[in-house]
């Protein structure tokens, strides 16, 4: 990780960034093709919002976030796991490594169809097991802090 400040965990925004991916979550569920593109894409943004939700709580900025991790799933979930997040569903891993380049580069918004590496009933199971880790670790439960 590059030289930074700690900061005050920004509580209010993680909050959102979990409200943020369990929406996309819903949508990439919700999306034609269930095996690859728009719902992959969809899916990328969930675990994006989610591990920087993470991220946000540990107080790093979300300028910071979008500076050094950009788009890339596999950097945000080790940054994560290198701040004590360890509820990593497995799976995650996978999932960062199939989405993360495809959403990186843009090519997940321009039709690309992945071949994701579980079935899309595993795949939702994982990020929304991932996305409760975070608020577990965050400390929401049932949209109230804990």
């Amino acid at each position: 990780m590059s030289n930074r400040r700690r900061r005050k965990p920004d509580t209010a925004l993680a909050r959102a960034f979990v409200r943020n991916a369990r929406a996309f979550h819903e949508m990439g569920q919700a999306a034609l093709g269930r095996s690859g593109g728009s719902s992959a894409y969809y899916l990328a943004i969930a675990i994006e919002l989610g591990l920087k939700a993470y991220l946000l709580h540990r107080g790093f900025s979300d300028d910071w976030t979008r500076v050094w991790l950009r788009h890339d799933l596999s950097k945000a979930l080790r940054c994560g796991r290198m701040l004590g997040f360890e509820a990593v569903p497995g799976g995650t891993a996978e999932l960062a490594a199939v989405l993360g380049p495809l959403y990186g580069c843009g090519a997940l918004r321009s039709g690309i169809q992945p071949s994701l590496p579980l079935p899309p009933e595993v795949v939702d199971q994982i990020i929304c097991d991932l996305l409760s880790a975070v608020e577990a670790a965050i400390a929401i439960v049932n949209g109230t802090d804990q």
